[in-house]
Parts: structure tokens; C-alpha cells; sequence
């Protein structure tokens, strides 16, 4: 399996979470309609002003979190895990919509 850095490309001069890697492999795996509905709900929520871009940390904790809430396998869950590079949010923590969570 190859891993996804959290960078972005785009062809036009502004940037968008459309066009950013991790939420593009969410995207196009096989995971459940119901995680990439939640997907796209948080990086619109939380996508930053100034860029346009959803931090990589806080979706990929997010996205553990709601996998677990939902029953995924602890083989689904390892697969996240692996798909998108970087941490699981920051010290045990992460963002949504301003609000700290806890992983």
C-alpha cells in the first residue's frame, strides 16, 4: 500500500479540500457511504479561511473516531490509519468547528 502525504495540488490559483490528498483517498476508497458523508461534512466545517484546506491532523482523528462510533473493524479502522499520513490529532485532541475533542 502506498501512503498519502497531506499535500494538495490545484489548477486553479485558489485552493480547495476538493483537491486535497487525504480527503481525496477518503474519497475513493471502499470505505462506508456513512464515514465519507461525515468526511465531507467535517472538512467543510472545518476547512482553514486563509487556505481553503481541512488540517490533516484533525480529519484523520475525527475520522477514527467516527469509524469506532460506527462499528467499523478494528481491520477498517488500521487501514484509515495507514491511508492517511500524519497523526491522530494533536496530544490526544482535536478540533471541529472550533471545539476541542477528545479522540
Amino acid at each position: 500500500m502506498r501512503y498519502l502525504s497531506n499535500t494538495y495540488g490545484t489548477t486553479s490559483g485558489t485552493l480547495s479540500i476538493n483537491s486535497q490528498s487525504c480527503v481525496i483517498a477518503i474519497r475513493e476508497s471502499d470505505l462506508p457511504s456513512r464515514l465519507k458523508d461525515e468526511m465531507s461534512s467535517f472538512a467543510q466545517r472545518n476547512a482553514l479561511q486563509d487556505c481553503g484546506r481541512v488540517p490533516p491532523n484533525c480529519f484523520k482523528a475525527h475520522l477514527i473516531r467516527t469509524a469506532k462510533k460506527i462499528g467499523l473493524t478494528s481491520e477498517k479502522i488500521d487501514f484509515l490509519k495507514r491511508l492517511i499520513k500524519g497523526k491522530i490529532g494533536y496530544k490526544g485532541y482535536y478540533l471541529d468547528k472550533g471545539k476541542l475533542k477528545r479522540v
